[in-house]
């Protein structure tokens, strides 16, 4: 090969600062990705939560939340004076099926670290009814319900503030819950489908030490609530509440939780 041939196949300046530049590019999305602590390295503590879905619902997004005690956001209050509080990172995930179950679990470390020191504050996911189920059928939209997993000190973004404590390092948590069918004749005759369990916010607070929460639902579908508000709140009018068993309540639009539960362990004998 001639020696210009030679002269031309090495690298010049253009090139190495071109690749300097890719390189670079690199390594800051290589940051960019990774600088809130999703590289899970040995020896950094993680905690497992999931969800044994049943047929009747979605699969959702789990939503992880940290909290930095060393970082800072700024707030202003009523008199516009500024105020500080813990700097906090959201981020959806999407579960992983466990093979041969309807187990979705995500896992998580406890402490990501970096410069603001993350560490995990809460976990939420909702349960959702399918659309293609046949207790949907009529149904313009379905309400779902959260639930959440507290790990430090912080409040989650939605919370009536109180919180069920749950000791162990590896925790299962059964909740069962009933289909509540409301009509709305004050919005549209507007026919939604929801949930009621044994509270309306569940939120459970887990001790320092846990490993691995797994959340079962149990559905009674076949145990529907009828809510029917009326046309309009004149004198006389009242929310109706329709039981599986045909009885009637007026007045309270909240199922009651224990005489459902009877209902359906009568139905079970």
């Amino acid at each position: 090969m001639p020696w210009s041939d030679l002269e031309a196949c090495k690298p010049t300046k253009a090139t190495n600062y071109k690749a300097l530049f890719f390189l670079c590019i690199f390594l800051c999305c290589l940051v960019l990705k990774f600088c809130d602590g999703t590289i899970l390295m040995p020896g950094v503590r993680r905690v497992t939560v999931s969800l044994d879905v049943p047929e009747q619902l979605t699969v959702p997004l789990f939503t992880v939340s940290y909290h930095s005690k060393k970082c800072k956001q700024s707030r202003r209050d009523g008199n516009f004076k500024k105020y500080y509080i813990d700097d906090s990172n959201v981020r959806s995930v999407e579960p992983e099926r466990e093979e041969g179950t309807r187990i979705y679990s995500v896992t998580v470390p406890v402490e990501k670290g970096w410069y603001c020191d993350w560490k995990l504050s809460n976990i939420d996911f909702k349960l959702r009814y399918k659309r293609n189920i046949d207790i949907m059928k009529g149904i313009d939209e379905t309400i779902s319900e959260r639930i959440t997993f507290v790990f430090d000190d912080h409040y989650p973004r939605a919370t009536n503030g109180l919180f069920e404590v749950r000791h162990g390092r590896s925790k299962e948590i059964i909740e069962e819950f009933y289909p509540v069918k409301t009509v709305n004749h004050l919005v549209g005759n507007r026919v939604d489908l929801s949930f009621t369990g044994r509270k309306s916010f569940l939120t459970y607070r887990f001790d320092s030490d846990i490993e691995r929460v797994i959340f079962r639902p149990v559905l009674h579908t076949g145990k529907l609530v009828n809510r029917v508000y009326p046309p309009t709140w004149g004198e006389g009018e009242y929310v109706q509440l329709i039981y599986p068993d045909g009885s009637v309540d007026y007045g309270d639009p909240f199922p009651d939780f224990e005489r459902l539960q009877i209902m359906s362990n009568d139905s079970e004998k």
